[in-house]
């Protein structure tokens, strides 16, 4: 999977390039009769989005190994900032062609809301004093669950590329958009152990079980993502340009949480609006 986003990244970055900085040339004088523009600038904004997460045990079901243990999910879990979008372009345009590569960060997290939880399976609950082998309890769909401020951070760091269809509206004045993909590693950290077992918090705390006994998330794994930016830049002068952007992301995560006999395996799907404004320089 690794290889095949790294690969396809390189492709689409080569099938931009090579065209927007080779030279054109009139075919009967010979004259060049169109110079690319290159740029790099840096954008800062903010925004918010929705996370979906599908959780499963990293045990099999003891009765019928072909399940895992139990699976649960969620959807439309609000996110918002908990650090700014940062992000460095490299790029350039000739015509109406452009591409840019682009190095960026964001920080989100899941703020304080109640969410509902589709869950099946039975949990496997570690031994207690009470309870010295453990316990199985059948698990089902929660009405409600309470997730606390903070109940998963994301730390997003990536590289990716765009390419975009640039449109000469004035001579200063430049509409923009396009479609781009990224590759980068995710820190996703919690004060609970995993996303998936914490659903069933309560009911191992009824059985003497305190899920904040466990080891706390904090896990950096690689991921990919999409992004489509629509935006405009405004030219000051011939080596200067203020540039408000907007973009709809995803960010497609991957990883695993808990430990012992909670260990499970997340994935999750980040999509998020974001607003963001820059300054360029237009190299010579």
């Amino acid at each position: 999977m690794v290889k095949f986003i790294i690969m396809n990244l390189f492709l689409f970055c080569a099938l931009v390039f090579l065209p927007l900085f080779g030279q054109s040339y009139d075919p009967e004088t010979g004259i060049k009769t169109y110079l690319p523009k290159k740029y790099i600038s840096f954008l800062i904004g903010g925004g918010f989005g929705n996370f979906d997460l599908t959780a499963e045990s990293a045990f099999s079901n003891p009765q019928n190994p072909k399940e895992r243990l139990w699976v649960a999910e969620v959807s439309d879990v609000s996110t918002s900032l908990h650090m700014p979008q940062l992000s460095l372009k490299f790029g350039g345009w000739k015509g109406w062609q452009g591409l840019e590569m682009e190095l960026s960060y964001v920080g989100q997290k899941i703020p304080s809301q109640i969410v509902y939880y589709d869950s099946h399976g039975q949990i496997y609950i570690p031994p207690t004093d009470e309870y010295p082998d453990g316990y199985y309890y059948p698990v089902e769909p929660q009405d409600s669950v309470n997730l606390t401020d903070e109940f998963l951070n994301f730390n997003l760091f990536s590289i990716g590329g765009t390419g975009y269809a640039n449109i000469h509206l004035t001579e200063k004045i430049k509409p923009y958009f396009g479609f781009g993909l990224s590759f980068g590693l995710n820190n996703i950290q919690s004060k609970y152990p995993g996303p998936g077992s914490f659903a069933a918090k309560n009911v191992m705390a009824a059985f003497g079980y305190n899920i904040k006994d466990a080891e706390k998330l904090n896990t950096t794994d690689f991921g990919a993502g999409l992004h489509i930016p629509f935006g405009i830049r405004f030219l000051f002068s011939d080596d200067l340009f203020f540039n408000p952007e907007f973009r709809f992301s995803q960010n497609f995560l991957s990883f695993g949480s808990s430990d012992a006999y909670l260990k499970e395996r997340d994935k999750g799907t980040i999509q998020s609006f974001h607003a963001n404004i820059g300054l360029g320089i237009i190299l010579k």
